[in-house]
């Protein structure tokens, strides 16, 4: 194989960089042909929710809105994941509350929460759930909510790689890059290192393609990982990023084309835990 082909150099990088780091995950599909269930995988619309449960509010008393659901049984999710159950994410969608969101990442759950439930009660109704009130995408101010319509969701079990806005993966091609030509970059960023010959190619062949929706798996970000401070976090639950139907009309829509993250650690995701969680969303 010829070394000084444009773009080989590249692409024998990202190829074991990809190989490093597969692993499964379950991709959402926005899915506008059917009109889902009450106790169905969904964004937006009336939310699943049992009459003898609280529902969430945010700190000002204030009934906060469903984003998404998931029907665990349904979209036949597994371990670390729950296999039965509903998991569900809300916002605060008052005026002030950016999408239920303080500073650039929050655990904050007094303006988001993700809820699960361990049963579903096939009882439920959309008239029961109308009766207590809850804001919907058609009831709140379009500027208010990420997601704007009720859409159906599939959810089918796939393999991923890290892409290059996740903050391990300079760590990663730091290690590949010394392994396969003994450098050492130091702090040398990777693009630097690529050259602009070489970045396409790479770019072309890393990490996960758009729309990216999904449940586990690595974030890809419009800016950069805001998790710092914050590695204990490292298990991505759920991305929902902004995606237009054929007719170019938003289904989701973060700010300027952004995307929405829900992090976990791993322990409270084997336990379930999933009061114990990091939000953030960022766009262009």
């Amino acid at each position: 194989m010829n070394q000084n082909q444009p773009g080989e150099r590249a692409l024998r990088i990202a190829e074991e960089i990809n190989k490093r780091t597969a692993t499964r995950h379950y991709r959402i599909v926005l899915n506008t042909s059917r009109q889902p269930a009450i106790t169905g995988s969904k964004t937006g619309g009336l939310p699943y929710w049992p009459s003898n449960k609280d529902y969430p509010t945010d700190d000002q008393g204030n009934k906060m809105m469903m984003l998404i659901q998931i029907n665990c049984g349904e979209a036949h999710l597994a371990s670390p994941l729950p296999d039965t159950g509903m998991l569900q994410w809300f916002i605060s969608t008052r005026a002030d509350a950016m999408y239920g969101i303080q500073g650039n990442i929050s655990g904050d759950s007094n303006r988001f929460r993700v809820v699960y439930h361990p049963v579903i009660d096939n009882l439920v109704t959309p008239q029961t759930v109308e009766s207590m009130d809850v804001p919907t995408h058609s009831t709140v101010a379009d500027h208010l909510t990420p997601v704007k319509r009720e859409v159906a969701i599939d959810v089918t079990l796939e393999t991923t790689h890290m892409g290059v806005t996740d903050g391990r993966f300079s760590a990663i091609f730091n290690q590949v890059v010394k392994e396969m030509t003994g450098e050492d970059l130091g702090n040398q960023p990777w693009n630097d290192y690529m050259g602009n010959a070489d970045n396409v190619y790479f770019e072309n062949n890393i990490g996960m393609k758009a729309p990216r929706h999904q449940l586990l798996g690595y974030p890809t970000f419009t800016q950069e990982d805001p998790r710092a401070n914050q590695e204990e976090y490292g298990t991505l639950l759920l991305e929902l990023d902004s995606q237009f139907d054929e007719q170019n009309t938003p289904l989701v829509m973060w700010g300027d084309m952004g995307s929405g993250y829900i992090f976990i650690s791993e322990a409270n995701l084997q336990a379930l835990r999933f009061d114990k969680v990091l939000y953030t969303w960022d766009c262009g």
